[in-house]
């Protein structure tokens, strides 16, 4: 019987490695331009997806929110080195426009629970 609980644990610890490596791995969607701005679309579900978006520096940059949604978690969302905090109703796509500089912005719901980076280089 223990030999059937360590393997329980093992599996779990196995998988619990592979999530971990699976969620750094994600190396992020580029954008597809749009009349000179750079634009993405987010799906707010649970997660945002994707959760890890790369924009080249100096161009202006549109992401698209869509929240599909009620949960009251996901209401906004918060780019705090930028000073940006948008409702997201539900149902309707809002859009986050600014021009980024070099590094890495990170975008979160009020609480932090949802997560995302815009990589720019």
């Amino acid at each position: 019987m223990q030999i059937i609980g360590v393997i329980l644990i093992l599996l779990i610890i196995g998988l619990f490695a592979a999530w971990l490596y699976w969620t750094k791995k994600q190396t992020g969607v580029s954008a597809k331009e749009t009349g000179g701005a750079q634009e993405f679309d987010i799906k707010v579900k649970g997660v945002y997806s994707p959760s890890v978006i790369k924009a080249k520096a100096g161009q202006p940059v549109r992401i698209n929110f869509l929240r599909e949604e009620d949960t009251e978690c996901s209401r906004f969302v918060v780019f705090d080195a930028l000073n940006i905090r948008k409702d997201l109703p539900r149902g309707q796509a809002v859009a986050v426009e600014f021009t980024p500089q070099k590094g890495e912005y990170k975008f979160t719901c009020d609480m932090g629970m949802y997560q995302g980076r815009l990589v720019v280089k």
